[in-house]
């Protein structure tokens, strides 16, 4: 009776806790377990989830090293190696989320496809491989003298068995009789002894369907199906086989319109927010977060103190622009620097300042904003900086030496002029302390005048 409590006891939790919950996915599939050497085939990445993922592969090759998934799959062709097997990995980078927007590590996952090479048919049993019976038995028919020492004149090369074949040169065709694309117009029109195409595409454009055939049945090509793309020129390699294995490369390159489609506002002019990150370098530090204005998703770089966009101003300059997430404005433009092994951010927040005049100055190769001292000091230059913690700095640079200290507010000297000023200083100590006595003298001199005539006038009175 007891077991049969538990039982239902425990049938009875799991019906009450046993409810799905919905969660993101990331996976990895292949199109075949098993394939031939060199041959072609498909993997599909995505999920329920939205970013970057990195591909990679050991024994074989690639038509695409990342792919960008956004609540759905892609593919990507994969020609495996000889013998063995061929393994493709795919790995998320930073700022993957899931559906809803919220950071999502599911760490990598891999697919293994099997390489079997396929068995030569074997020699039939039976009396196919011996000498025919009609001859052997009738004594008047010649014998069979064609051996495997002694091969015909016509037998391209014989078996071990007297068995005749002939061997076939292999196709060098290694041409595409066509090359289609689901959208915008290929140019110039595809011709099969031309290489390099060109096509334009809409912003909207995230994955384009190349399509392709050989010339001929037996040769084999790659880099074409479901193909992603981003903002900018994509390149798309195609690579065509011949049965003799002799390549033939294609190229298309694919460009995708990269106007903003998010701007925010900065000093009265609007910042366009760039889609086209792949040659951007990140400062160390910062990641990348999805954050939505308008209902469109940009890329946010983030490090904890504060924000940034990299953006594009009017005339097409690009750089990085600090950000108020709540307001979604531009603060300040940002210029990633590092001199004399220190890391700053050059930002255009330079205000009219005593004592100096706003300039620009060449450092390290580097077009630099800041300030020159009004009054000589030319070798010297006051940059105003911003550090990865956010806090403004002043720090002053000397030219012939290239060096690099905090500025405290004091105007640099040199040795000599210290000396100068030094010897100055005691000269005027000298004369205030001899002015100090004189009067100290007077004072008292005057004193003991005053002091005689009023006793004399006593004197007088009394007497």
């Amino acid at each position: 009776m007891k077991k049969w409590f538990a039982i239902m006891l425990f049938s009875f939790i799991l019906m009450i806790g046993g409810g799905s919950v919905e969660a993101a996915s990331f996976r990895i599939t292949a199109s075949a377990s098993k394939v031939n050497p060199n041959e072609t085939f498909r993997v599909s990445v995505g999920g329920d989830c939205i970013g970057r993922v990195n591909l990679s592969v050991k024994n074989g090759t690639l038509s695409e090293s990342s792919v960008w998934v956004e609540q759905n799959s892609q593919t990507v062709n994969v020609k495996a190696g000889n013998s063995g097997s061929v393994t493709i990995t795919a790995t998320p980078t930073v700022g993957f989320s899931d559906a809803d927007g919220n950071e999502y590590k599911p760490g990598s996952r891999s697919v293994t496809v099997s390489i079997e090479v396929p068995s030569k048919p074997s020699t039939p049993s039976g009396g196919s491989n011996t000498p025919s019976t009609e001859n052997s038995s009738n004594p008047n028919t010649k014998p069979n003298t064609q051996t495997n020492s002694q091969p015909n004149k016509n037998q391209a090369k014989p078996t071990v068995n007297n068995q005749q074949t002939v061997v076939q040169e292999k196709s060098s065709n290694n041409l595409l009789s066509s090359l289609s694309i689901n959208m915008g117009t290929l140019e110039p029109e595809f011709n099969a002894n031309v290489s390099e195409y060109s096509v334009k595409l809409p912003k909207e454009a995230k994955t384009i369907s190349l399509q392709a055939v050989c010339q001929d049945s037996k040769a084999t090509v790659t880099g074409i199906g479901d193909i992603s793309v981003e903002a900018g020129e994509n390149i798309i390699a195609i690579t065509v086989v011949a049965e003799n294995g002799e390549e033939r490369k294609y190229m298309l390159k694919a460009y995708v319109d990269e106007t903003p489609n998010v701007y925010l506002t900065y000093k009265n002019t609007q910042i366009g927010v760039v889609r086209n990150l792949r040659d951007v370098v990140i400062p160390e530090g910062f990641s990348e977060k999805q954050h939505k204005v308008n209902e469109q998703e940009i890329r946010v770089y983030d490090n904890g103190h504060f924000s940034m966009i990299y953006g594009v101003d009017h005339e097409n300059n690009k750089n990085f622009y600090m950000v108020d997430m709540e307001k979604n404005e531009c603060i300040y433009k940002i210029i990633p620097i590092t001199i004399q092994n220190h890391f700053f951010f050059l930002g255009d927040w330079q205000e009219e300042k005593e004592g100096f005049e706003i300039s620009s100055r060449t450092i390290e190769e580097k077009e630099i904003m800041g300030y020159q001292f009004k009054n000589g000091f030319a070798d010297y230059f006051l940059l105003s900086v911003m550090n990865k913690e956010g806090e403004k700095l002043e720090y002053l640079y000397e030219a012939k030496e290239g060096t690099l200290q905090r500025y405290l507010g004091s105007a640099p000297v040199k040795y000599e002029e210290y000396e100068q000023l030094i010897s100055k200083g005691k000269n005027q100590q000298i004369i205030i302390y001899s002015l100090i006595m004189v009067i100290g003298v007077g004072t008292i001199g005057f004193a003991i005048v005053v002091f005689k005539l009023r006793k004399e006038k006593v004197d007088e009175e009394v007497h």
